[in-house]
Parts: structure tokens; C-alpha cells; sequence
């Protein structure tokens, strides 16, 4: 698809309105806060909510959403964004705001749709196209391998086998696009993949035990320790190699002493569970039973990349309530947060919180460097006035949460690079269409890209490398 001509200046005339001031020099901004030289200002996405199911194996969430009641808006993702024939316009008007980094994820079933073995070509060569037009624009491709979608052939977590099977796949995708990509995430939030898939049924494949939440979070954890492995002999020593974690610091529901033993478990189970193997240590002990019975001699070490880099998924906090009988030991409240808090359409708004977690990690694993590779704020956004849609909000909640950033790099933390989701409305896995959290608005029905005057707000902060 011929991608629109869409010029730096036509972007900033166009989205005048929301008060973006781009077209001022930087000196404009003098004493504004600012990030390290090099600063990644990205946007995110994956394929299983943009790209469409055409040309691609069936995979865990086509039979997820294929079943009646799991999807809050009856859609499914068989067309989503249509990202695989749209990326040059999206590229074309994200390059024009300025962003200089692109996180996406491939397709585990566009790359083996029927089984193990020699990967689809074709599959291969729309990545080759994809990867090399965000070069042409100027954008460092972040890529996570596996972001929650595995082909049917593939089988779940449940099965001991699929950690080599993802360690295959990694192999695969390091070797035939390793000379373009800079930075390697291996998984996208295994915690939530565990939690929302395996122990609340919420989320493919839709379980609801102990026992499979268990061999869902150590199997992933072994998965990472041998994608990594795969990943570095396939790559130069100068290629960032790691993974995604969702880091969420763990509050009480209430003051009770069941929530508060609740948050402990949340802590445990949320973070620690996948932070400590991964950087050497052993599993927290509020885990253990969980894990125990599918660790084998050897596993440990494997799991125990210690990269130098992590990525970080922030949105909020999680707030724990005791519920007997849950697999998890606790549930995440969804509805009754702090009263004193900004409610987006799905969550708290939680700058704070970002500063914790990254002071956290810097502190208690080693200073790694640190990407956020995701935050972002789902909102009931209008319909476009004058070719922009004017969601002031999501310029305002953004602003707090790079603030918060910035305020962990001046306490030390090496943060690298922000990634903000998503660069589209997307389909949101169990919401469906209902949650909106993109840069740019989707028309369902024609696929029209409209770009929101957050886009010019985040624009305005890559000018200055800094918070406007």
C-alpha cells in the first residue's frame, strides 16, 4: 500500500489545534525537564490486535475469541487494524510526529502456521517489508517475539515442551532478522498471560486452576531463559536481549489483615515471581507451592539470564483482595480503587507508581538499563473535528507519567526509552473495541487513521527530548 505523503509541517498544521507548539525551537523550552542523549520515543503494538487473520496459522486467541461470551463487545480479531497492508500510513504519520522507535511483536502462527520445522516464507517476507520501511522512517524496531499469541499446533503453557518450542521459534526469527533489529524482548508480560489465561480464565486459553497456573508461570520463565540463550548465539554482542515484565507495586483492597496478606501474595506472585529467577534468584517462597512440581534439575540456571536490559509494562498499581479459593491466593480489584483516584475507562491513573517501579528495579536487580515498553491511558475519546480527534486528557495523564520518568532518572535509574501504547486503537484481547488507548484513531469500518492531539503533545516532548 503507497504509504501518504505526510510532511513534519502538514502533521503540526494539522494538529494545531490541540495546542501543540512543535514548530517552536527547543531553547523555546529551556528548563523543561529533559531525558539522556539517545532517548527511545516510541509507540507500541502487537500483532495479534492489529494484524488481521489473513494469510496466518489459527492461533490460542482466534479460538478464545471464536467463543461465544469472551469478548466484552462480541468482536473478534479477524480483521482488527489490518495493520499487515496499512503500516507505511501508520509509519508515515508516527515518523512525522517525530517518534524515533517502533515496538511490535510477529506472529508466532505467521511464521509456523501448521506445525515446527522450516517457517512460511511469506510470513517471513511481510516482516522483512514492515521492519525495513520503519528503517526507512527512521525508527529503531523494538521486537517482541511471542506477544500472548501461539499457534493451535503449538498446544499452552500446561505442556513442559512449549518452553523449547518458543526457544525454536526465537532461534528462527533471531537468524533471519537479526542484522535490522536492535532491541529483542522475548515475552510480553507472562505474568498477566499466567494470571488472566490460567488461573482466572479470563484470557486464552481460558483456565482456571492452580496447577496450570503453576506450570504457566515456570514454563514461561524457562521459555525466556532458553528464547535469550537462542537470541545471543544468533546475535552481536551490541544487540539489546531481554524481556517484558508488567510491573505493578501490590496494595490492599481494604485495611483487613485477609487483603493485606492478599497484597503480599500479589507482590509475590505479580513481580518477584518473575524478576528474581530471571536476575539469579530463587523463586519468593510465597510462590513455591505453585512452581515446585514442574522445576527439574538444571531449570534455575537456565531461567537466569540476567540481562542487562528489561522492559517494563506500567499502567497502575495492583490492589489485592482476599478470595478464598482462587487460584492466585488473591484478585485483582477491578472496580473499587481509591476514591482519590483518576479513573481512565479501565484504570487508576498512577504516576507514582511508575516512579516506584523503576527505582524498584534499579535498586533491588542490578541497574539494569530500562525501557517502559508500555503505558498508556484507555479514554472515551470523540469523534475528529477538523481531520484531529482532541483528547486534551491523554495529553495531561501522559505529561504526569513522564514526569514521574523523569523524576527516576534523576534518582539514578537508567532509563532508556518509552514506549507508549499503543501507537492505534487496537482490539484490546477481552475488551474488544470498547477500550481506546491509540495515538491515532481506527475507523472500524474504513480503516481511516486520524491522528489525536496527544500525538501532538508527545511530538512536542520528542522535539525537546523532554516533558513539555
Amino acid at each position: 500500500m503507497q504509504a501518504p505523503s505526510v510532511s513534519r509541517r502538514d502533521f503540526i498544521k494539522l494538529a494545531g489545534a490541540s495546542g501543540m507548539v512543535a514548530g517552536l525551537p527547543a531553547s523555546a523550552f529551556a528548563g523543561q525537564s529533559t531525558f539522556p542523549d539517545g532517548f527511545l520515543w516510541g509507540v507500541a503494538s502487537s500483532a495479534s490486535q492489529v494484524e488481521s487473520r489473513e494469510g496466518r496459522g489459527r492461533s490460542n486467541w482466534d479460538v478464545f475469541a471464536d467463543q461465544k461470551g469472551h469478548i466484552l463487545d462480541g468482536s473478534t480479531n479477524a480483521v482488527n487494524t489490518a495493520f499487515e497492508s496499512h503500516y507505511a500510513g501508520d509509519f508515515a504519520m508516527l515518523a512525522a510526529a517525530g517518534v524515533n522507535a517502533f515496538r511490535f511483536s510477529f506472529a508466532w502462527p505467521r511464521i509456523q502456521p501448521d506445525g515446527p520445522g522450516k517457517p512460511n516464507e511469506a510470513g517471513l517476507a511481510l516482516y522483512d517489508r514492515i521492519i525495513d520501511e520503519m528503517l526507512r522512517r527512521d525508527m529503531i524496531p523494538a521486537a517482541t517475539m511471542c506477544h500472548w499469541d501461539m499457534p493451535v499446533w503449538a498446544g499452552d503453557l500446561r505442556d513442559r515442551d512449549m518452553a523449547q518450542r518458543l526457544a525454536d521459534y526465537a532461534d528462527i526469527l533471531t537468524r533471519r532478522f537479526g542484522d535490522r533489529v536492535g532491541l529483542w524482548l522475548a515475552l510480553n508480560e507472562p505474568n498477566t498471560v499466567a494470571a488472566a489465561g490460567y488461573a482466572l480464565g479470563m484470557h486464552a486459553p481460558g483456565l482456571a486452576s492452580a496447577e496450570a497456573l503453576g506450570a504457566a508461570v515456570h514454563h514461561q520463565n524457562l521459555a525466556q531463559g532458553l528464547m535469550l540463550a537462542a537470541a545471543r548465539a544468533n546475535l552481536s554482542k551490541d544487540v539489546r536481549v531481554s524481556t517484558t515484565i508488567n510491573v505493578q507495586s501490590a496494595r490492599p483492597a481494604t485495611n483487613s489483615p485477609e487483603d493485606v496478606q492478599a497484597a503480599r501474595m500479589a507482590e509475590a506472585f505479580w513481580n518477584g515471581a518473575w524478576l528474581d529467577p530471571l536476575f539469579g534468584r530463587d523463586y519468593p517462597q510465597e510462590v513455591g507451592p505453585l512452581v515446585e512440581p514442574f522445576i527439574k534439575s538444571g531449570d534455575m540456571a537456565v531461567i537466569a539470564a540476567r540481562p542487562a536490559s528489561i522492559g517494563v509494562n506500567y499502567y497502575a498499581r495492583v490492589y489485592a483482595r482476599a478470595q478464598a479459593g482462587s487460584p492466585l491466593g488473591f484478585l485483582p480489584e477491578m472496580e473499587n480503587f481509591p476514591a482519590q483516584l483518576i479513573r481512565t475507562q479501565m484504570l487508576p491513573v498512577e504516576p507514582d507508581g511508575l516512579t516506584e517501579v523503576l527505582t524498584r528495579i534499579h535498586t533491588e536487580y542490578g541497574a539494569p538499563d530500562i525501557y517502559v515498553t508500555e503505558t498508556g491511558f484507555a479514554l472515551d475519546d470523540p469523534q475528529p473535528v477538523d481531520g484531529v480527534v482532541h483528547d486534551p486528557k491523554r495529553s495531561t495523564y501522559l505529561q504526569s507519567y513522564l514526569q514521574a520518568a523523569h523524576q527516576a532518572v534523576d534518582q539514578g535509574v537508567k532509563l532508556r526509552g518509552i514506549f507508549y501504547w499503543a501507537a492505534t486503537d487496537n482490539w484490546e484481547w477481552a475488551m474488544g473495541f470498547s477500550k481506546t488507548f491509540g495515538l491515532i484513531q481506527v475507523d472500524r469500518a474504513t480503516q481511516k487513521r486520524t491522528p489525536k492531539s496527544s500525538l501532538g503533545y508527545y511530538a512536542q516532548c520528542i522535539k525537546i527530548n523532554g516533558v513539555a
